[in-house]
Parts: C-alpha cells; sequence; structure tokens
C-alpha cells in the first residue's frame, strides 16, 4: 500500500512542479507577445523607406521598371525629395494626364496639395464638387478645388486637399520622366 501511496505522491509533486512552471514561465508570454508586435510594427512602410532617401530627384510607380524605351509603366509618381516634402507630379508617362502634387508622407500617403493646368487636349469643363479618385488605379484622391480663370476658361485647378496612396509602388533606379520643376510651378498660383 505505501508503494501506491508513494507514487500517488509523486504524481502530485509532478503535477505541482508542471503547475508552478508554468506560473513561473508565463510572464515570458507578454514577451513574446511584445516581440511579435514590434515585428507587425516594424513592418516598413513608404514613410519610413522615404525618409531614408537623400534628398534628390525619385520615380515610383505603379507597374515595374519595364526596362525598355519607355520612362516608366502605369501610373507613376516622379517628384524631388526635401527633408520631409515631396514635390512633383503623378500621372501616366507619354501622356498629357498628370496632376502636380506637394505635401508630407504620413505612413504610406502623401497628404497635401495639387494642381492641374488645362491645355488645348486636356481641358476642364466644370469642377468636382467633392471628392473625386482621379485615376484609373484609385490612388489619388482630391477635393476642396478652387478654379483659376484666364479669358473666361478654367485655366487650372488647384485642389486643396491630395492623398495619394503610396504602397506597393515600385522605385526605379533612376528617375526618368520630365522634372518636376519643368512641369509643376507652384509660384504661378
Amino acid at each position: 500500500m505505501s508503494a501506491w501511496r508513494d507514487w500517488i505522491g509523486s504524481l502530485g509533486l509532478m503535477g505541482w512542479l508542471l503547475w508552478s512552471s508554468a506560473v513561473v514561465y508565463s510572464p515570458a508570454l507578454p514577451k513574446i507577445l511584445s516581440l511579435k508586435e514590434q515585428a507587425v510594427d516594424a513592418q516598413p512602410t513608404m514613410e519610413r523607406l522615404l525618409m531614408a532617401l537623400i534628398d534628390g530627384t525619385y520615380q515610383f510607380c505603379t507597374e515595374p521598371d519595364p526596362q525598355d524605351w519607355r520612362d516608366g509603366a502605369g501610373a507613376c509618381f516622379n517628384f524631388v525629395k526635401q527633408e520631409t516634402t515631396l514635390d512633383g507630379y503623378y500621372g501616366y508617362p507619354h501622356s498629357g494626364d498628370f496632376i502636380c502634387l506637394r505635401g508630407q508622407v504620413t505612413g504610406d500617403w502623401l497628404s497635401g496639395e495639387g494642381f492641374v493646368t488645362s491645355w488645348a487636349g486636356q481641358s476642364w469643363i466644370e469642377v468636382p464638387p467633392e471628392e473625386i479618385v482621379w485615376d484609373r488605379e484609385g490612388r489619388l484622391f482630391v477635393s476642396q478645388a478652387d478654379v483659376i480663370q484666364h479669358e473666361g476658361r478654367i485655366s487650372q485647378i488647384v485642389f486643396r486637399q491630395a492623398r495619394l496612396d503610396l504602397q506597393g509602388l515600385y522605385q526605379y533606379p533612376e528617375s526618368r520622366m520630365t522634372s518636376p520643376t519643368q512641369l509643376c510651378d507652384w509660384s504661378a498660383l
């Protein structure tokens, strides 16, 4: 009988040790969870990637570099980075479809303002009264339009609110599109 008592006592002791070890190691669980949370938080955002770049001119597009004669593929954001400000344009290479943008990057979004200029092949008949999605990709949202008229026609539309989703854009090795300083003259507004 005493052998059974000793064996049951041993099981009880082993059970208690197992339970107490779980209690002793349970404080480690929050550390493991916080490491996982840190890994998720450490995912690179465009803000982190862009702020790591030195000041200069860059080109990011919705499609990878075609590595041919084209200046870019898909819709492209060609910009000058100056400290925390991006100043450039977003549009389609080899077309007149583009909008000038400037602003700050937060997370994966450029937030600021934009403007478009009317020209013979690209004129605006009316100004959108509310926020619109400017591009086919659904990345650029503009609103709060102010019209600058010249000779009774819409000459420029300034959007006081512009938001561009930068997530998933491909960085090209060099900017091949027309310089933003040639296309976007903010001083004329």
